[in-house]
């Protein structure tokens, strides 16, 4: 309930108390009633019921019972109107804030859409803010919507195995989708109908269970994934090997700029296409050490020598800071023939 409206509510009940009070006090002193009676015929004359016979019998009980009367219309007009108003103004600032997110929701582009708002969604939305990625959830729960609402997260309410649900979160012009509700069916029902609505979108997907992960990479998802098993090796390397893993948890953070582990796409005519790495300029325009490449018929090479000939379609994997990453895509992008 708004501050607002509790607040009316207390002063209308403390109103209706005065009331109470002015005619227990005044039926008993002006027309000598008992007690019992002039509260009786307080609160008779209060909620307009009108049973039995007038208690006044002089000029001021007749009085008395029409500022009664009049105090009670007033309270009930007066509550009437103010919660009427109540309603109506947050009935429409609902639908506003309804039509300003679908606004927004409609102008995004290279988006993320999250489908379904548990922990390991909270997780991933709390990665793609470090990141500074749009994206959107899609929640069918009415706590979490209010929950959603309140951290002023754009979202869509539904059920994300319905394509509807799936063009209000832009899936046509979304980058990647993760599916991570809490059955391993559902998820499956959302990897085949985005995949249905956008052929070039990535989708991954939570499975509960590593056997499910096939059924999952089947159905048109690039990778599913088991928490579970995630977080089993993590527990493991956490005894084996916990600097290195404490390592590979700082480069991979997020929240960490001054050391980063990331990736950048060649841009297609790029001048450094069919140059060495020695030759082309990279760690001398960014900074960057590029540990890895991952070329376009889906091998990866580690640990590339000086002499490796960057190709067309190739991903460098680099080790920097952040800030030499976006030098490194503007070297890249200024290359471009």
């Amino acid at each position: 309930m708004e501050r607002r409206t509790l607040r009316i509510l207390i002063l209308l009940v403390l109103l209706v108390l005065v009331l109470v009070v002015i005619g227990w006090t005044g039926f008993m002193l002006i027309e000598g009633l008992p007690s019992w009676q002039a509260l009786a015929a307080t609160v008779n004359i209060l909620s307009s019921v009108g049973l039995g016979e007038s208690p006044a019998t002089t000029k001021g009980g007749t009085f008395l019972i029409g500022f009664l009367q009049f105090g009670s219309i007033s309270i009930v007009t007066v509550a009437v109107a103010a919660l009427t108003q109540i309603i109506f103004t947050g009935t429409i600032r609902q639908y506003m804030g309804r039509y300003r997110m679908d606004e927004r929701i409609n102008k995004l582009t290279n988006h993320f859409i999250i489908v379904g708002y548990s922990l390991t969604g909270a997780a991933i939305i709390k990665d793609l803010i470090a990141e500074n990625q749009p994206f959107v959830v899609i929640e069918r729960d009415p706590e979490t919507i209010t929950m959603l609402e309140e951290s002023s997260l754009l979202y869509v309410e539904g059920d994300a195995t319905n394509e509807t649900v799936l063009k209000k979160a832009g899936i046509e012009k979304a980058r990647a989708l993760f599916a991570v509700l809490s059955a391993d069916s559902d998820n499956l029902m959302v990897v085949l109908s985005a995949r249905g609505l956008n052929e070039n979108l990535k989708v991954v997907s939570r499975a509960t269970r590593e056997e499910y992960i096939a059924r999952f990479l089947r159905a048109g998802a690039d990778a599913a994934m088991s928490p579970q098993e995630w977080a089993s090796r993590r527990m493991v390397q956490a005894v084996l090997r916990p600097h290195l893993l404490e390592l590979l948890s700082s480069l991979l953070d997020p929240n960490v700029s001054h050391a980063y582990l990331d990736e950048a796409k060649v841009p297609d005519g790029s001048t450094i296409i069919g140059k060495t790495l020695m030759d082309s300029g990279i760690r001398q325009a960014s900074g960057i050490v590029v540990l890895g490449i991952a070329r376009n018929d889906g091998t990866c090479s580690s640990s590339p020598g000086p002499q490796t000939v960057v190709q067309e379609g190739d991903v460098l994997l680099g080790y920097g800071q952040r800030s030499d990453f976006r030098k490194l895509n503007e070297f890249m992008e200024k290359s471009v023939e």
